[in-house]
């Protein structure tokens, strides 16, 4: 009897001490859970807007980093009779100066990336070219110390896009072909400027500008543009910078006559992928999305914003490390096209 008592007893302990273990589970997860809450981004909106007082005759080309002495450049083509390349660098993605008026010209938009966040720091820009057959050019340097220049055998009847990473620049354009294909080509840059590779995408085609950016939240490239006959955005990812696959949710429920941007941000203050674009109505009026679950992009109003403002080409994005805060950039539809930077904000 005393043996039975004594085996209920120390059930009887086992069972409280089972209950308060599973009590601290649960309200350990609770205040973990309430540590930790998930955050909610608000659909994109104008928290400020600055029109710059250059102008260009296409959209412009716009490098950010979260980092450094310099947190923006911009590049565009300028509205003077040649049609000369412009940069102009930027502490705060919002105030720009020390510009530079390069000799070189184009009849579209440049690209660029900056090689460094340091004030001292080279560009790599591209272009297409004014010349008889528009080949397509690639400069690294400093515009007001000097620069290496190289000319391809590439030509294109658009802009190129421009992506760094591991050392090289990768190069995306529109060919000249009668179907208008997606061409890549990697370029190495340092111990002398020459092409290293290029790949045509045959499969891919497009009226207008393609988008090449670097995605440090999967190592990969995005490559994005509108598709001939049809303008909707399409996009796909590459890890090598050259062997692109399409993504099953491509391509988008939206169009443009212009190439869109798509960027990826590794960072937690911010949704992880962002693209804008210039829509089909009659006005161009300008349009932005983020997502959190790429390569899905959910249609819904909480993520997508047409804005009240209207641009000549397609957009720009960046990001200059303030939380909840994104950068467009775009041509204005103005008599003259000003420039025009705007702070995007998806929190509350």
């Amino acid at each position: 009897m005393q043996v039975l008592q004594a085996r209920i007893a120390r059930g009887a302990v086992f069972a409280v001490f089972v209950a308060l273990s599973l009590l601290l589970s649960v309200f350990a997860s609770t205040r973990m859970a309430q540590a930790a809450p998930t955050t909610v981004f608000t659909n994109p909106r104008i928290a400020q807007k600055v029109t710059l007082p250059q102008t260009s005759i296409d959209g412009p080309a716009l490098w950010t980093s979260a980092t450094g002495d310099i947190r923006a450049e911009i590049a565009y083509t300028g509205t003077d009779p040649a049609h000369r390349l412009n940069v102009m660098t930027s502490a705060d993605g919002i105030h720009y100066g020390d510009k530079h008026i390069l000799s070189e010209t184009s009849f579209a938009r440049p690209a660029l990336v900056r090689l460094g966040s340091g004030s001292g720091d080279s560009i790599a820009l591209a272009w297409t070219g004014t010349d008889r057959s528009h080949r397509l050019n690639v400069l690294v340097g400093n515009p007001g110390h000097g620069y290496t220049k190289l000319t391809l055998n590439q030509m294109s009847f658009t802009a190129p896009s421009l992506a760094m990473n591991g050392g090289y620049l990768y190069l995306a354009w529109t060919g000249t072909d009668a179907n208008h294909s997606l061409n890549v080509a990697r370029i190495v840059w340092r111990g002398g400027m020459y092409l290293d590779k290029k790949v045509t995408l045959w499969s891919l085609h497009s009226p207008t500008r393609p988008s090449l950016t670097y995605d440090p939240n999967a190592d990969q490239f995005l490559l994005s543009w509108v598709v001939a006959g049809t303008n909707r955005i399409a996009f796909a990812t590459a890890k090598d910078g050259l062997s692109y696959t399409v993504a099953t949710a491509s391509p988008l429920p939206q169009w443009s006559y212009s190439g869109p941007h798509m960027i990826g941000l590794p960072v937690n203050n911010m949704p992880r992928y962002f693209y804008a674009w210039t829509g089909t109505d009659t006005q161009r009026s300008l349009n932005a999305q983020f997502t959190e679950s790429f390569p899905r992009w959910p249609d819904v109003a909480a993520t997508q914003t047409t804005f009240g403002e209207q641009a000549l080409g397609g957009p720009a994005l960046g990001y200059v490390g303030a939380a909840n805060r994104a950068l467009l950039a775009w041509t204005g539809t103005d008599a003259a096209h000003h420039l025009n930077i705007a702070v995007l904000s998806v929190g509350q």
